[in-house]
């Protein structure tokens, strides 16, 4: 179980990256030869494959992590997003925005500055990105992910505990208030994802009232 859920933190460790990976890509991909002419097909598939070793490894390593990434968003979005949870209530205080604002510009921007023609700079990056990842997956910070704010989710901190949720800060402040039940499902630690508890309509407009 613990192995399980070891790779499901790393799985979610890398798809917080997804933003650099798409980053990466832009930034290093070639579309024009060196007369600055459209490449042709074969030419623009030929970059994958040059005979330079740093910039073959990059490509194939950032194609694996953009692979595994997927599957660390398919198991947020499609997975425990729709899991049953458990239907409890949450306490009224402080909800703190979490700035992952931060976690972009702290680790996911340095990674941008890295030289594909470079082994060093490949290898020092690498483990930079290990580090990180180390970091991250000890610590449970699985919330630090830019993907979900993209997505319409909204990360929260009330005591010692992490809400992941698309439900605003004033309507959690309501739903807290007045001690309304909320589906609550476990990512990991005390860490939850949030979502409003389908309720008869009476307590659904008393919620809006």
């Amino acid at each position: 179980m613990k192995v399980k859920r070891r790779i499901q933190k790393i799985l979610f460790y890398l798809s917080s990256f997804i933003p650099l990976y798409f980053l990466l890509f832009i930034q290093n991909i070639q579309i024009r030869d060196g007369n600055g002419k459209l490449l042709t097909l074969k030419g623009f598939f030929s970059q994958f494959f040059q005979t330079s070793t740093s910039v073959s490894f990059f490509w194939l390593g950032l194609l694996i992590l953009s692979l595994l990434s997927l599957f660390g968003v398919f198991l947020f979005f499609f997975v425990y997003t729709k899991t049953e949870g458990r239907i409890g209530e949450i306490k009224d205080t402080e909800f703190v925005r979490e700035d992952t604002l931060g976690y972009i510009v702290t680790y996911i921007v340095p990674l941008i500055t890295m030289d594909i023609q470079s082994n060093r700079s490949l290898v020092i990056n690498l483990i930079l990105f290990i580090i990180i990842g180390t970091f991250y997956v000890r610590n449970d910070q699985l919330f630090m992910n830019p993907l979900y704010n993209i997505c319409g989710y909204n990360v929260f901190s009330a005591e010692e505990q992490i809400y992941i949720t698309k439900i605003s800060k004033s309507k959690l402040k309501i739903i807290a208030k007045r001690k309304l039940p909320i589906k609550k499902v476990n990512l990991v630690g005390d860490i939850y994802i949030l979502s409003e508890y389908q309720q008869r309509k009476e307590n659904s407009d008393d919620l809006y009232g």
